[in-house]
């Protein structure tokens, strides 16, 4: 009897130091696991007005919005009328290969379009990947996603673009890409800028007479 209870009391003692210990605490969330956008930005609030959503069969999210939300003052421009006939009727469908008129059955137009949403909606298509509000210091990227703008800068005499999510690098100075072409000064990327360090007073990389003169000597005409 007392070899058992010699046995038993280590384990009511260790039993005990658990209870009182209690349950590990669980292990803190992965960075970026609540926000998808982290470090750069912050998750961008779901749209507004959205009365309903329906998934289309390739698994694409739509969201529905009252069709005058898309204006600020709520007011919608009338459509053109369609093609009429030589009486001002529209002209029929097509007809099938046996001379009868095709029409597609609401049940084959829900099966590809998905199912629709109520009377005076229209759809939003609702992005695959996290859409995100880039902070201070970062920059949007092409799939919704910020990337700090130390690593995706452009330095001085590059090109910077929104189409490429470029931007210039901290203390340079967006200018036009310009050359002077016949005597006449010629926008050489209308669609980019070129990042300079115009107003210092040295003619720099990408630098001339047209887009920046005052430190190119030279006045645009």
């Amino acid at each position: 009897m007392r070899a058992l209870a010699l046995l038993l009391c280590p384990l009511l003692l260790l039993a005990t130091a658990c209870a009182a210990r209690g349950p590990d605490p669980a292990d803190p969330p992965h960075p970026g696991a609540e926000n998808p956008c982290a470090p750069g930005g912050t998750p961008r609030p779901p749209r507004e007005h959205v009365v309903a959503t329906t998934v289309t069969p390739d698994g694409q999210i739509v969201d529905w919005i009252p069709i005058e939300s898309q204006t600020p003052d709520g007011k919608i421009a009338t459509p053109p009328a369609g093609p009429a006939g030589p009486e001002g009727a529209s002209p029929p469908p097509p007809a099938s290969p046996d001379g009868a008129a095709s029409a597609r059955s609401p049940a084959a137009a829900a099966v590809q379009l998905g199912p629709r949403g109520p009377a005076g909606t229209v759809p939003v298509l609702r992005p695959r990947r996290p859409q995100c509000d880039c902070l201070p210091g970062y920059v949007q990227q092409a799939d919704g996603s910020c990337a700090a703008l130390a690593s995706r800068c452009s330095g001085e005499g590059e090109m910077a673009s929104s189409k490429a999510f470029t931007a210039c690098c901290p203390g340079l100075t967006p200018i036009a890409s310009m050359a002077r072409v016949d005597g006449a000064c010629v926008t050489t990327a209308p669609d980019a800028h070129l990042c300079a360090t115009c107003g210092d007073g040295d003619c720099g990389a990408g630098e001339n007479d047209c887009n920046c003169p005052g430190d190119c000597g030279g006045a645009r005409p």
